[in-house]
């Protein structure tokens, strides 16, 4: 194909390019353009002046998810109207994570989950403290053995055998890894 390449008057100059290398250079020059459009919308939005903003949002959207309520809905269970004062009651007695004393981003586990064993939904002695703090993670790991759909009766022994450990400290331990292989 050729393509005029300088408009004299009176005169063209062309040049023959074949036309799979053409339309190459074309769709480099949209993609190119779409790209800086793209960039463009996303730094007016706010969302490139801080690229981690997007994870962080999705970890405090996963925080506010109550995978408690989430699966026993499935089972065709839900929380009590007590649950959130009960819940309360419970971080005033125990404000740290069992697993390694902090005490931002914990959440109360039930021992015994409250979607198979109902009775126990309000009962103190069925309840543990455990932190989702990055990098440790312990109610998904100790309290749900890495799968919220789990759990794991002997969580107050493992808090004991994990004490202070990181989420990959646990996740490489053997113990730990035989326990999720076989878990409920």
């Amino acid at each position: 194909m050729s393509v005029p390449l300088l408009f004299l008057p009176g005169a063209v100059v062309s040049v023959a390019v074949p036309v799979p290398v053409l339309l190459a250079i074309i769709a480099i020059i949209v993609g190119f353009a779409l790209w800086r459009y793209l960039s463009w919308r996303r730094r007016r939005a706010g969302r490139m002046a801080h690229p981690a903003r997007g994870l962080r949002v999705r970890r405090e959207i996963e925080k506010r998810i109550d995978h408690g309520a989430r699966i026993a809905k499935k089972h065709g269970k839900a929380r009590s109207p007590e649950w959130q004062r009960v819940a309360n009651e419970h971080l005033q007695r125990q404000p740290a994570c069992v697993a390694c004393g902090h005490t931002k981003d914990v959440q109360v586990h039930h021992v015994k989950p409250f979607h198979l064993h109902p009775q126990l939904e309000l009962d103190p002695t069925n309840l543990i403290t455990l932190c989702e703090a990055k990098g440790k993670d312990h109610h998904l790991l100790l309290g749900h053995l890495d799968e919220w759909e789990s759990f794991n009766e002997h969580v107050h022994a493992d808090v004991k055998h994990f004490y202070r450990m990181s989420a990959e400290q646990i996740r490489a331990d053997e113990r730990w890894l035989k326990k999720a292989m076989s878990r409920p």
